[in-house]
C-alpha cells in the first residue's frame, strides 16, 4: 500500500482497479465508486481465468480520477503527497502550479519530474538548445510589459510568423531552456509561473550553453 501511495495512486482509483481484475459488471463500465462496486458485484460474474495486474490500465484509471477532481481538491491532494515525500515545496506554490498539470499527469508521483523546474534549478542539455532561436525569443519576450500566459502566447505566435517557422520548431529550444526538458506543462503558462526575471535569465543561460 505504501508503495502505491508513494507512486501517487489515489485510493479510490486503486480500489476500482483491483475490483476489475477478473470481474466486470457488464463488460463496458470501468470507472465505479466503491459503493457502486459493492452494489453491482456478483461472484458468479468473476472470470475463472487468472487475472492480470495491468499497470498501464491502472495509470490510465488513476489519471481519470485525478482529472475528475475539483481543482482545489486536486491541489490539496498534491500538497499532501508532496509533503509525504519530504519535498520542501511551498503549499501556495503547489496550488499555483496544480492547474497546469492536472490534465497532463496520470500519477501524483509524476509531478516532480514534470513540474520540478518551477521549484528549483535546471540543467538543460546543450544539444537540445538553439542559440539563434533563443536570442530572438529573448528579444521578443523582453519587450512584454504584460507577463501573462495570453500575452506571452500572442508574442511567441507573432514571432513564429516573423521567422516563417512552425511553433514546434521555435518553441522546442525555448521549452528546454526554461524547463530543462522536451516535455513539460503548457509553455505559456510555465513562462508566466516562472516569472519574467527567472524566465529571461534561463533563456539567456540557454543561449550561452548553445553557443
Amino acid at each position: 500500500v505504501d508503495e502505491f501511495r508513494a507512486a501517487g495512486y489515489l485510493p479510490e482509483a486503486l480500489v476500482n482497479f483491483l475490483a476489475l481484475i477478473g470481474w466486470a459488471p457488464d463488460g463496458e463500465t470501468t470507472v465505479m465508486s466503491r459503493d457502486e462496486i459493492v452494489e453491482r458485484f456478483r461472484l458468479e460474474a468473476v472470470s475463472p481465468s487468472p487475472g492480470t495486474f495491468d499497470y498501464a490500465k491502472l495509470d490510465w484509471l488513476n489519471g481519470v480520477y485525478l482529472r475528475s477532481l475539483p481543482e482545489k481538491e486536486y491541489a490539496d491532494r498534491l500538497v499532501l503527497w508532496v509533503g509525504e515525500q519530504g519535498l520542501d515545496w511551498p503549499a501556495e506554490r503547489v496550488h499555483q502550479v496544480a492547474p497546469i498539470v492536472q490534465e497532463k499527469i496520470g500519477r501524483l508521483g509524476e509531478f516532480p519530474t514534470f513540474a520540478g523546474f518551477l521549484f528549483g534549478e535546471i540543467e538543460p542539455a546543450p544539444g537540445d538548445l538553439d542559440a539563434g532561436k533563443l536570442e530572438v525569443a529573448i528579444s521578443a519576450l523582453a519587450e512584454l510589459d504584460d507577463w501573462t500566459a495570453p500575452a506571452i502566447e500572442a508574442r511567441l505566435k507573432a514571432l513564429c510568423e516573423e521567422l516563417g517557422e512552425k511553433p514546434r520548431t521555435v518553441y522546442a529550444p525555448i521549452r528546454v531552456a526554461v524547463t530543462g526538458s522536451r516535455i513539460s506543462p503548457g509553455l505559456y503558462e510555465s513562462l508566466e509561473l516562472l516569472g519574467r526575471e527567472t524566465a529571461l535569465a534561463r533563456l539567456r543561460r540557454g543561449a550561452e550553453l548553445a553557443a
